[in-house]
């Protein structure tokens, strides 16, 4: 009995400890999300805006490249665009404007001379054919 509440106690307080470092949001250093007061969902050539909030004030270094990755419904995960952002900065934003229909999945790494890289979470952004 004794054994088996200790292992209990374990099994817990390691599946909180798993839970707060896998957050689906990613690395606490970029979390992307649609800008605000925007959906996740967007009819086909209609722009999309997508924010990446920064948390950099933990780091060493000045400067940090930050790059976006799209993966398309035929494609794997590749480049979509590079940013430079400083130790000051707070979010990075980029637009978007699909022609075909489908779900569009972005994620962020960010990364400096001796930090990182840290991965963002994935959004998905939905475009849906025009009525």
């Amino acid at each position: 009995m004794k054994k088996t509440l200790v292992s209990t106690a374990i099994a817990t307080v390691l599946a909180f400890a798993l839970a707060a470092c896998s957050s689906t949001s990613g690395a606490k250093q970029i979390v992307l999300h649609p800008a605000t007061g925007e959906t996740d969902t967007y009819t086909v050539g209609q722009r999309a805006n997508v924010v990446g909030d920064l948390d950099l004030k933990d780091a060493t270094v000045k400067t940090f490249d930050v790059v976006i990755e799209e993966k398309t419904p035929s494609t794997d995960w590749a480049q979509l665009r590079k940013f430079v952002a400083h130790k000051g900065s707070t979010s990075i934003g980029f637009a978007l404007i699909q022609t075909v229909a489908g779900d569009y999945k972005y994620r962020a790494t960010i990364s400096g001379k001796g930090y990182g890289p840290f991965t963002s979470g994935e959004i998905t952004v939905h475009y849906v054919a025009k009525k």
